[in-house]
């Protein structure tokens, strides 16, 4: 008898801590979530416009400056996208949540770009067998201030595309205003 009531407590001591708290209950306090002009406002450096779809602000880009081929054949420019997913956690904390999708030779600039902005990697794999240019997904996570994460993807969308092979932007010379001449 003795043992069959230790067993018991055993039994009730294990399951107990997870039946304290409905399926259904919500950590934390219920939050106001910004509006669908906010969210464009404080995206605006990411340069595209999203939707907000239960409670989130995504944001597509489709890769249509590459030419993937697949073996011998070329994939549709619609499988090759990169997604951005902005929301703000019950806890108060805005958070975004991406995966970049970049050739081989992107990689490295966009992962070292996002890290420089203090946007954790989680993870980086191929897309696919035999593509090729081979083309990779790199996963991300923040949390911080939706402004400042947006412009660090910005700065690594800088590494992708037609964006990577553009001149890069230099300020006006500093001595070139202030020359006299003799």
């Amino acid at each position: 008898m003795r043992n069959v009531l230790l067993l018991i407590a055993m039994v009730a001591l294990c399951v107990l801590p997870f039946t304290s708290r409905a399926a259904n209950d919500v950590v934390g306090e219920p939050t106001t979530q910004p509006t669908p002009q906010m969210w464009e406002t404080m995206t605006k450096p990411i340069g595209s416009k999203g939707v907000v779809e239960d409670d989130v602000y995504t944001i597509k880009l489709t890769r249509k400056d590459l030419r993937v081929f697949l073996e011998d054949s070329p994939m549709p420019a619609g499988v090759l996208k990169s997604e951005f997913q902005f929301f703000k956690c019950t806890c108060g904390k805005m958070e975004v949540i991406g995966a970049f999708c970049v050739t081989d030779y992107e990689a490295n600039d966009v992962i070292d770009a996002l890290r420089a902005g203090a946007i954790k990697i989680a993870s980086v794999a191929p897309m696919m067998m035999g593509d090729h240019p081979r083309i990779l997904i790199v996963r991300f996570h923040a949390t911080g201030e939706v402004e400042k994460m947006s412009k660090t993807i910005k700065e690594a969308m800088d590494w992708t595309g037609e964006a990577r092979m553009a001149p890069a932007k230099r300020p006006a010379a500093a001595g070139a205003a202030g020359k006299t001449e003799d």
